[in-house]
Formats: C-alpha cells, sequence, structure tokens
C-alpha cells in the first residue's frame, strides 16, 4: 500500500466506526393503527415503523422507539426529549422547533360518524349553527385547507378535543361527540376491530403528504441528519422491500362503512 494511502486508513476506519456507532436517534410512537401500534412485544409495529426502519437502515441511523401520546412527542421535541415524529404534517408554529423531511407517505383527513346518524354535509360548514359536537386528537394539525375552515369561530366553537389517539371511537360511540375528524384509516381499522356500532365516512377533506418532523435541537448537535435521512429516504423508495411493505398493510381507500351490522342493529 501506498504510503500516504496507509496514513489515511485509520481516519477513514474511524470515521466508518463513528457512523456505526452513532447514538440512536428517539422517535416517538402512539396507539394509531395500522401505522402504529403495540406488538405482540413492548416494540411498536405498523407501516410507519417499517417504514422509518427502512429509512434509517438506509441513511445509517439507528431508531429507539419511545411511545408517548401524541400531544407529549410535540413538547418533547421542543425540549429536545425526542429527535424524531412520525406522520407530522408542517405548520408554521411547528417549523419553530424542528424541520420536516421529505414526505415519506400520504394520509386522508376526513369527517367521520356514526353510520346512519343522519345526513352526511357536504361541506363542513353545513354543520354550523348545528347542536353537534366535533372531536379532534389534541395536538394533531390538519392541512391547511382543513385549518383555515376550522378557524371559524362558528365551527371552532364545535370543536372538542381528545386527549389520546384510541379515543376517537370510544367517543362517537359513547355520543361524547356527533363526529370526529381523523385518519379513516385507522378509525375505520378500529371499528373494524371492537364489537360496537358502525362507523362510516361522512365527509373526506383531503389527502395530504406527511413527514417525519425533526428536533431543531437535534439538528443543533448534527447539522448533516437532515440531509442524511433525506437521502436515506430516496435510497429505501428504490428498495424492493419498501414495495412490499406497503403491500402487507390495508389499502388507503378502504371500504367507507366498516362496523358489526348486528351490533348497531341493537343500539
Amino acid at each position: 500500500m501506498h504510503r500516504r494511502h496507509a496514513c489515511l486508513l485509520p481516519l477513514l476506519l474511524s470515521g466508518v466506526a463513528r457512523a456505526d456507532e452513532r447514538v440512536p436517534l428517539r422517535i416517538g410512537w402512539s396507539d394509531y393503527p395500522p401505522f402504529q401500534h403495540k406488538g405482540a412485544t413492548e416494540a411498536p409495529q405498523g407501516l410507519d415503523v417499517e417504514l422509518l426502519e427502512l429509512l434509517a437502515r438506509a441513511a445509517g441511523e439507528r431508531l429507539q422507539w419511545l411511545r408517548r401520546p401524541w400531544a407529549r412527542q410535540m413538547a418533547d421535541v421542543a425540549q429536545g426529549e425526542l429527535d424524531l415524529i412520525p406522520a407530522a404534517t408542517p405548520t408554521p408554529q411547528r417549523l419553530a422547533v424542528g424541520e420536516f423531511t421529505q414526505p415519506y407517505r400520504n394520509e386522508r383527513v376526513a369527517l367521520m360518524g356514526l353510520a346512519g346518524a343522519g345526513p352526511a354535509p357536504r361541506r363542513l360548514a353545513d354543520l354550523k349553527g348545528r347542536a353537534v359536537h366535533i372531536g379532534a386528537i389534541r395536538g394533531v394539525a390538519f392541512p391547511e385547507a382543513v385549518r383555515r375552515e376550522l378557524a371559524d369561530p362558528a365551527l371552532a366553537g364545535l370543536m372538542l378535543p381528545l386527549h389520546a389517539n384510541d379515543l376517537t371511537l370510544s367517543a362517537l360511540r359513547s355520543r361524547r361527540v356527533d363526529y370526529v375528524i381523523d385518519d379513516p384509516v385507522t378509525l375505520l381499522h378500529r371499528a373494524g376491530q371492537e364489537p360496537g356500532e358502525a362507523v362510516e365516512v361522512a365527509l373526506e377533506l383531503a389527502v395530504s403528504p406527511v413527514h417525519v418532523y425533526v428536533s431543531r435541537r437535534t439538528l443543533e448537535r448534527q447539522p448533516a441528519l437532515m440531509a442524511r435521512l433525506n437521502a436515506g429516504l430516496q435510497r429505501a423508495r428504490q428498495q424492493p422491500e419498501w414495495g412490499r411493505v406497503l403491500s402487507r398493510y390495508p389499502s388507503y381507500w378502504p371500504p367507507t362503512h366498516v362496523g358489526n351490522a348486528s351490533d348497531s342493529a341493537g343500539m
């Protein structure tokens, strides 16, 4: 080996070792099937978990999954106690304490209600002046077009915050709320798994991309992290396993009416 190259070899090897020994990135997860949910062990499973593990490996990173309610995840990113949040929607407020990777999948947003509860609204504005409550998970950000509609005081006054992801279905079936705004994939998934009244999409509101949200405090320590994550995403998308992961999960466009007919008939 040339003497100059021999002198450089320890430096190159030490750089590889540092990449292999990076501290795992702390990433939040919550009960949001089929995207994120508890598996047979304490480890999370779901579409987001599988896709982002592929992304992380392609980026030369490791992930440490930490279970947190959605609203707490945002606070933990701001305080530097989490590095990443999956399935996040950009807002001006969030950009103050973090940045967003390129999108890695799309997410639907819909107004959901109990099947047969009444005529479906043609738009959110049709609910103004009605004696109804609309639930939404506390801390969730909707696409800009939906946020603009909900900023109307006549609609904002109908909103009721729900404090955890798994409360949307129970809030509907217990009549705490008349509607919820959520990703219909997860709510219909739950309705199909748990006995009770059927649930349906009352109004499709938006389809929007979601991103990995990266703490600004983390980026201050690792300035090249965002570039590594975005490059890893592009490499991961080109791997056959990315398509195989997607094929293992239900369609993003499931039937709009899911539930147990015998259960709903008795209500």
